[in-house]
């Protein structure tokens, strides 16, 4: 294999490997380093305790996901870029709020958490379904292979940045007279 396709074959995938990547450090900022901070009051929340909030975000965020990825036999997405930035939003949205407490119920923070799910699941299982739709039957395992780099890459960005930005994000709340994430 000569050099040229080698070089062919990177830039070839990364229109790939960039949604996938992009939408995995939102996902999993969003899911290690934010949602821990989306408090609300206990008495206008489901909840009788702040350690509830966590794995609720989770379960909620998994039903998207399962959805989602579940979904290519009647709903297929050819550009990836819209999900990807969408996602970008949804965690400065997130980031906002557990900074300036504007979202006036958990409810709603329920609903953005089913849409990450829902896009974060949309840009991984699309991202392979394109790639078996496109990419010659000979080079399909390689390319599945080089694009699996964007999720772990990603997985781990966001964790190295969520270690500091739940810290932050906790503090600001504590200097901000909102204690909860001290509480769980």
């Amino acid at each position: 294999m000569s050099t040229i396709a080698i070089g062919y074959r990177t830039t070839d995938h990364f229109h790939s490997m960039l949604p996938l990547l992009l939408v995995y450090i939102a996902e999993y900022t969003i899911n290690q380093g934010v949602s821990p901070t989306l408090l609300f009051p206990l008495d206008s929340s489901p909840f009788h305790h702040y350690r509830a909030f966590y794995p609720t975000y989770n379960a909620i965020y998994q039903s998207g996901v399962f959805i989602s990825r579940s979904s290519t036999p009647f709903i297929r997405l050819h550009n990836l870029y819209l999900p990807s930035l969408l996602q970008c939003l949804n965690l400065a949205i997130l980031m906002l709020h557990s900074l300036y407490d504007f979202i006036p119920s958990v409810w709603i923070v329920f609903a953005i958490i089913f849409w990450e799910g829902l896009l974060g699941g949309a840009v991984y299982v699309n991202t392979f379904a394109e790639i078996s739709d496109r990419v010659e039957k000979e080079e399909r395992e390689f390319s599945l292979g080089a694009v699996t780099v964007s999720d772990s890459g990603g997985i781990c960005v966001a964790g190295f940045v969520s270690m500091a930005l739940e810290v932050g994000l906790c503090g600001w709340q504590v200097r901000h007279g909102r204690d909860w994430c001290r509480q769980l």
